[in-house]
């Protein structure tokens, strides 16, 4: 037997306190997840198994343009009254002022970049993480109703059963029930399969085991598509103008200046001379001088830049517009589907009432009663498909989740 100290055992009731809210607030945390938490677990995921460096391995000058050199020279002279000459000359090129201010565009025009970069990124996994919820949701809705299915059936077969074990019935009814409910778990087989390989690709993505509560997103999506709000198009635009700056950095109006220090010996005899000197040569920029290889490469990259910029304003058009389509067939299709599923109500009540006289009613009855679960299937799958679609075109809009 054990005995602890008023102390200790404060501590003990401390510890298992902490322990239990602790628990508590991992439940509440597992309970509470948001699609936006699937999507940081899904970016931080994805950083931590990434093995390039966070940062350019390149630090740039702010005003040299290249490495300094350094020059030598000496000149002997076989005369007996000759001169003999030393020199050492120390060179820096340094940036002109067109090439500091255009490289100055160029460190302004990474850093949007990279947050576009980031958005490009969070809009890539929000796609992912969609498709994978909303398929997982769209299969596990078909796999519920197709339990309910197999719920009713079995009522039904033990029914069946005990009518052809009074011979009250023939075998027939009870086998067309055993055929259905073969069919149905057939069906709820593959709807499981799906769930399963769905909430995989789920886990693969985020880390985490379980989805989201509320997989739908807040916020209405725009009539119109926006350009603008396309993070592939901002960045194509921001490569185009990082490549015009590089062009204007490489430009001859652009060429480094070159400041050399010269100290020169000139030894004649006894005589010895001491001379030191500044010198710096500056490009005439202001001539309008200009390599024709550089408005070749000017004219390859508009034109390469406008056809890339059709080709996604294309994509994107046509994209947008096939699933706004698709979302009014799907608004007009469940206005219909809720109207039948009232139907397939009132049908399945009536059937409830209705005492089967011979085999054959009975299996319209079965037939009418699948039927009715069928519609109600269809009106939560269709609801599921709108929802999907309005996720796709968040997605296609260019907003991530």
């Amino acid at each position: 037997m054990r005995i602890y100290s008023s102390s200790g055992l404060s501590s003990f009731i401390l510890c298992l306190v902490s322990l239990l809210a602790s628990s508590q607030l991992a439940a509440q945390s597992i309970s509470q997840l948001s699609m936006v938490d699937a999507l940081d677990a899904a970016m931080q995921r994805a950083q931590s198994s990434a093995s390039h460096e966070a940062s350019p391995p390149y630090k740039a000058s702010s005003w040299l343009a290249g490495l300094p050199s350094l020059s030598l020279s000496y000149l002997g002279n076989s005369e007996r009254f000759g001169t003999d000459e030393s020199e050492v000359s120390f060179n820096m090129p340094v940036k002109s002022g067109r090439r500091r201010s255009a490289d100055d565009q160029l460190k302004t025009l990474s850093a949007e970049q990279d947050e576009v970069g980031l958005a490009q990124r969070r809009l890539y996994y929000s796609g992912l993480i969609r498709e994978a919820v909303w398929s997982y949701r769209l299969a596990d809705t078909k796999r519920r109703y197709a339990s309910d299915k197999r719920v009713l059936l079995l009522e039904m077969e033990q029914r069946q059963k005990d009518l052809f074990a009074a011979s009250a019935a023939s075998e027939y009814p009870l086998l067309l029930l055993q055929t259905e409910l073969l069919d149905v778990h057939i069906a709820q087989e593959d709807y499981l399969h799906d769930t399963r390989q769905w909430l995989q690709r789920y886990k693969q993505l985020t880390g985490l085991a379980t989805l989201p509560i509320e997989l739908r997103e807040t916020g209405s999506v725009e009539t119109a598509l926006q350009p603008a709000l396309l993070p592939q198009l901002r960045m194509l635009e921001l490569e185009h103008r990082q490549r015009r700056q590089m062009l204007r950095a490489n430009s001859a109006q652009a060429d480094d200046w070159n400041l050399s220090l010269t100290a020169k010996n000139l030894q004649t005899g006894n005589y010895d001379e001491q001379q030191y000197g500044v010198g710096i040569e500056i490009p005439l920029s202001g001539l309008d001088v200009a390599r024709q290889s550089d408005n070749a490469a000017w004219r390859s990259d508009q034109r390469a830049y406008l056809l890339a910029r059709d080709q996604i304003l294309n994509e994107s058009r046509a994209n947008w517009e096939r699933l706004r389509n698709v979302h009014e067939t799907l608004s007009n299709k469940q206005r219909l589907l809720e109207q039948s599923g009232q139907l397939a109500s009132r049908i399945s009540k009536q059937l409830e009432q209705l005492q089967a006289s011979n085999e054959i009613a009975q299996e319209i009855v079965l037939r009418r009663m699948m039927d009715a679960i069928d519609t109600r299937a269809a009106v939560a799958i269709n609801q599921t498909l709108i929802q999907q679609n309005n996720a796709m075109l968040r997605q296609a809009a260019g907003i991530s989740i």
